[in-house]
């Protein structure tokens, strides 16, 4: 138990350091592309490729997670990312600035689903089932958190000192991985060995076959795919639509943080899977969701953000619900792989709602394009957790 927590802080402090370091450029990324001269049809086919090579890559690597050690799945995520970043600051042309997003999108599917699903397996190993919800919260808080830490320290840093500021990310990285490589112990157990002999034909058939028959699972995972609809929606348009609705564009950044600190809010509430607990939430989220649906409709500028804050608290938290639940229910042997399948899903959403949210602002106004978005998350949410609710109920 006490080497359980030490891999817990370890792993705490990876996070935080490899989430600080690719947030660097965040709030300066554009401006950065633009000097290294690429244009802006070059940027979005940048951004396609980093989408694409996730979405490829992230189910396989998620399968070998499960066959083989997860640590070293994880080492070679920071390599992949520290690559990234000494591509970006010596790179000078377009392909290989195009080979960096790719390396970047290739360090994101190799961790996904490692060190995080091996200590929820240990948590619900050891009968610690209480701390995976707590696990998963410190967890996206302090993604959250160095997100919106590292984007306000990346933009200081660029100003003053130019593409140079890579090099921290580079720091930031190496130390992340040193932590986890000599601090990090990995347990080899009789089950992880008989792991090592399948192959993953039949670790690709028995993790469906495990989804087939759990229907919890594919519940979760249909949540995923509808929260993609606003997610997406907020992330790519909600600038357009505030300034549509006549918020100061300098002031962008306060909203910016304010989402963040809502998301955290939505982190830091404790997640109770009894069926009287989702019941209770449910109803609440109901009235909240159709309560700013109307109001979104509305002028007033303070109905509008007030509203809007309500949702990003809702979906965030119907998000962490769904990691809770999906996490607590899927299995050991298939978490790695069911876990990246479950994102690789969501992945696949966003590309469909980007697709036709592009689609529709060529006949529709951007406001239009967001509420039906929202709607469609919204009534896709609401029935999805119906459903698991009304399954819980029968199982009492």
């Amino acid at each position: 138990m006490k080497q359980l927590h030490k891999n817990i802080k370890i792993f705490y402090l990876a996070t935080t350091l490899t989430t600080l370091a690719a947030s660097l450029p965040h709030a300066v990324l554009t401006v950065l592309l633009f000097a290294k001269g690429l244009s802006l049809t070059q940027i979005m086919l940048v951004q396609a490729t980093y989408s694409l090579v996730i979405l490829i890559s992230e189910y396989p690597s998620g399968l070998l997670a499960d066959l083989y050690s997860k640590k070293v799945l994880f080492l070679w995520a920071k390599v992949f990312l520290s690559g990234m970043f000494l591509l970006v600051w010596l790179g000078e042309s377009f392909q290989t600035i195009l080979l960096a997003w790719a390396c970047y999108g290739l360090a994101m599917a190799l961790e996904s689903g490692t060190l995080d699903a091996q200590l929820i397996n240990e948590l619900k190993h050891q009968a610690q089932n209480c701390l995976v919800a707590k696990f998963i919260s410190n967890t996206n808080r302090l993604d959250l958190i160095g997100a919106l830490f590292g984007g306000v320290l990346g933009s200081w840093l660029y100003y003053r000192l130019g593409i140079k500021f890579y090099l921290v990310s580079v720091l930031l990285t190496l130390v992340a991985f040193l932590a986890v490589r000599y601090g990090y112990i990995e347990e080899v157990t009789d089950s992880s060995k008989q792991n090592l002999k399948q192959s993953l034909s039949k670790q690709v058939v028995t993790g469906f076959s495990e989804l087939r028959h759990s229907r919890q699972l594919r519940l979760m995972i249909a949540l995923t795919i509808a929260g993609q609809f606003f997610f997406q929606a907020h992330y790519q348009l909600w600038q357009a639509l505030f300034l549509k609705q006549g918020f100061n564009k300098e002031q962008f950044y306060i909203y910016y943080v304010i989402f963040q600190l809502i998301s955290l809010g939505a982190y830091s509430l404790p997640v109770k899977l009894e069926t009287s607990a989702i019941k209770r939430w449910y109803g609440l989220s109901l009235i909240g969701l159709l309560t700013s649906s109307v109001l979104l409709v509305i002028t007033d500028k303070m109905s509008f953000l007030l509203s809007y804050l309500v949702l990003v608290f809702i979906f965030t938290f119907f998000e962490y619900f769904s990691n809770v639940l999906f996490s607590k229910t899927v299995s050991k042997t298939h978490i790695s792989s069911l876990t990246s399948l479950r994102s690789s899903c969501g992945r696949l959403s966003s590309l469909v709602s980007l697709l036709l949210s592009s689609l529709l602002l060529t006949y529709l106004s951007v406001k239009v394009v967001v509420l039906l978005n929202f709607i469609l998350a919204m009534s896709a949410s609401l029935g999805v957790i119906y459903l698991a609710l009304k399954d819980k109920t029968a199982q009492t």
